[in-house]
C-alpha cells in the first residue's frame, strides 16, 4: 500500500496502481465495512421489503419488520447462495437454491432436509447483521462495532444543525443512477476539489463566486463551501452560525468512504458512490427538497449537465492512469486538500 506525505506541498498522489491492482482494491473494500455506509432512505422502505445492498462488496439485505429496520447478510449461511437479486415483497426470506428460510431480521426458521443434523439451527446458521443508524431520514449501517455513528456524523451535525429536515420530502424525479467506466476513487477525487469548475463546469461557475471557493478538512470528511455571486440563491443562516454574514450557494460534504451530501438553498441532493470492481462505478443520486421554489436554480440548478460534464472527466482520467508514462502526481496546496486527506485515509 503506498503512503501520503502529510505535507501537501511535499506529498505525492496516490500511485496510478492503486486505480487498476485488483488485489489493492479488494483491500480498499475493506475499509467500507469498517465504516458507517450511507443505505438508503427512511421513506423508500416499506414494511415486510427485501432490498439489496452493498456495505463495499459485501451483499446485504435491508429489511424492514415490526417498525424496526436491518440490515442483513444477503448471503445464505448453508452454501453462500445469493438470497435476493432485486427488491422483494415478502414475510420471510427464502434461499432459492435448497429453500432455507429467514425471517426479515435474519433468525432462521427453516431448513429442509436437516432434521437428522445434530446442533442444529445454532446461532451461526442466522444471518449476520450490522449496525443500522438512522439519521434524519438517512439510514447507514457499519459491520464495525467500535466506531459509535453519533462520532462519525458530529462534524456533518455540528455545521448543517440550521437546516430542518423535517421539512425535506423525497423527490424521486431527481432520482438518477449513473454508470462510469472509470475506478470509484476517480469520481471520489474529482468531486473532492474545485480547481476544475471554471475548466469543467462553465454553467456552474457562473453561479459559483470561485474566487472565494473554500476547502475544510475533517477527521472522516472534507467540505468545501461554494458561496453565491451576486443575486443567486444563498442560504439563510441563523446569527449563530460560523458562515452568518456569507453567501453560501452550496454546501458540499463527501464522507467517508463515499458518500456525497450536497446542500442547496432548495433542498438535499445525495450521492453514493458504489464500486463495481476495479474498472466500473454506479453512482446513485437521491433527492430531497425543502423549497420547490427554488429547484432548478442556483449551484443545485443543472445537477445532470454538471454529472455529465464529471462523467467525461472521470472515464478519461480511468483510460490516462492505465498508462505506462504515467506513475503520480502533486497536489495544489489551495485546491486539492479534500483529495489529499481522502487519499491518506485510503492508504492510513
Amino acid at each position: 500500500m503506498g503512503v501520503i506525505h502529510p505535507d501537501i506541498t511535499k506529498a505525492q498522489t496516490l500511485p496510478s496502481t492503486y486505480y487498476r491492482d485488483e488485489n489493492i482494491h479488494l483491500k480498499l473494500m475493506r475499509k467500507f465495512s469498517g465504516s458507517w455506509n450511507f443505505i438508503g432512505l427512511e421513506a423508500a422502505l416499506v414494511e415486510g421489503e427485501a432490498i439489496p445492498v452493498l456495505l463495499g462488496d459485501i451483499p446485504m439485505l435491508l429489511t424492514k419488520q415490526g417498525g424496526i429496520i436491518n440490515c442483513i447478510s444477503n448471503v445464505c449461511t448453508h452454501r453462500a447462495m445469493i438470497l435476493c437479486d432485486g427488491i422483494k415483497k415478502v414475510n420471510s426470506i427464502t434461499c432459492p437454491y435448497h429453500g432455507r428460510t429467514f425471517s426479515l431480521c435474519g433468525k432462521i426458521k427453516h431448513m429442509p432436509e436437516f432434521s437428522e443434523v445434530e446442533n442444529f439451527p445454532a446461532p451461526s446458521d442466522d444471518l449476520p447483521k450490522a449496525k443500522v443508524a438512522i439519521w434524519n431520514g438517512l439510514i447507514f449501517a457499519s459491520l464495525n462495532l467500535k466506531e459509535s455513528f453519533e462520532n462519525y456524523i458530529l462534524d456533518v451535525e455540528q455545521r448543517m444543525n440550521f437546516i430542518d429536515f423535517s421539512n425535506l420530502t423525497k423527490d424521486d424525479k431527481l432520482n438518477r443512477e449513473h454508470n462510469l467506466f472509470a475506478n470509484w476513487m476517480l469520481y471520489v477525487d474529482n468531486y473532492l476539489e474545485g480547481f476544475h469548475i471554471p475548466y469543467v463546469h462553465k454553467g456552474l461557475n457562473s453561479v459559483i463566486d470561485y474566487s472565494n471557493y473554500k476547502t475544510e478538512v475533517y477527521r472522516n470528511a472534507v467540505l468545501q463551501v461554494g458561496y453565491a455571486s451576486k443575486g443567486d440563491d444563498c442560504f439563510t443562516l441563523p446569527p449563530e452560525h460560523p458562515d452568518f454574514g456569507s453567501n453560501i450557494a452550496a454546501y458540499y460534504w463527501w464522507i467517508f468512504p463515499n458518500l456525497m451530501l450536497n446542500f442547496y438553498p432548495w433542498g438535499l441532493s445525495i450521492n453514493v458512490v458504489m464500486p463495481n470492481g476495479v474498472n466500473e462505478t454506479k453512482v446513485i443520486y437521491y433527492g430531497m427538497v425543502g423549497d420547490q421554489n427554488k429547484s432548478g436554480r442556483g449551484a443545485g440548478g443543472d445537477l445532470d449537465t454538471v454529472e455529465h460534464e464529471d462523467q467525461w472527466i472521470v472515464e478519461a482520467c480511468n483510460r490516462g492512469m492505465k498508462s505506462v508514462l504515467y506513475q503520480r502526481g502533486r497536489y495544489s496546496p489551495s485546491m486539492e486538500k479534500g483529495v489529499h486527506h481522502f487519499h491518506r485515509l485510503l492508504t492510513e
